[in-house]
């Protein structure tokens, strides 16, 4: 009866590679907001391309913390690159923030978010820290003067008090972990 395996997708890797989710991160970035900027706005494909880029961001984040975890463990994380890589400053940061700050977040309406006042540059591990423990429901972007695709997120501590709101060129973070992706 033959191998129907790529047809079932019964013998794939249960995990993709930080690489392609890094293209597609990129890729879904370019088509979300191609499809935010048409003289009629494609929602339904600005949703897609959101959607299947949040699931490429997690993979992504998931994978460099688990490198970055694995190292400490190993104890030869401090002094490696990927410590160099992770201190780098790569988002801005707003904290402390109120409740109402990050929901306000989202009712700025789509393509209109931006911090409640100026913030100060974090690192790159802490902005994957904070992507990990992101608000789902607090989230919205912007496209700056360039072009760029700036994301905002709302984050929470552990215990669910509010924490900061967050942004990052979404360009530049895929750039960073391609950096990041060559030494893991």
């Amino acid at each position: 009866m033959g191998n129907i395996s790529f047809l079932t997708g019964s013998n794939q890797s249960p995990s993709k590679s930080i690489g392609e989710s890094i293209y597609q991160l990129e890729n879904t970035s370019v088509v979300f907001l191609n499809a935010w900027q048409r003289v009629t706005p494609d929602f339904q494909r600005a949703a897609r391309a959101s959607q299947e880029a949040m699931l490429h961001l997690d993979h992504i984040v998931n994978e460099i913390m688990r490198n970055r975890d694995q190292l400490q463990a190993d104890g030869t994380y401090a002094g490696s690159q990927l410590e160099s890589q992770l201190n780098i400053p790569r988002a801005v940061s707003v904290s402390p923030v109120t409740r109402t700050e990050q929901d306000d977040l989202a009712s700025q309406g789509p393509g209109n978010g931006v911090l409640p006042s100026a913030g100060s540059f974090i690192s790159m591990e802490k902005l994957l820290n904070k992507i990990k423990h992101r608000r789902t429901n607090s989230s919205n972007f912007r496209v700056g003067a360039s072009g760029e695709h700036i994301f905002l997120i709302g984050v929470d501590k552990p215990n669910r008090q509010p924490d900061s709101i967050v942004e990052f060129v979404v360009g530049d973070f895929c750039q960073h972990c391609s950096d990041i992706a060559a030494l893991i």
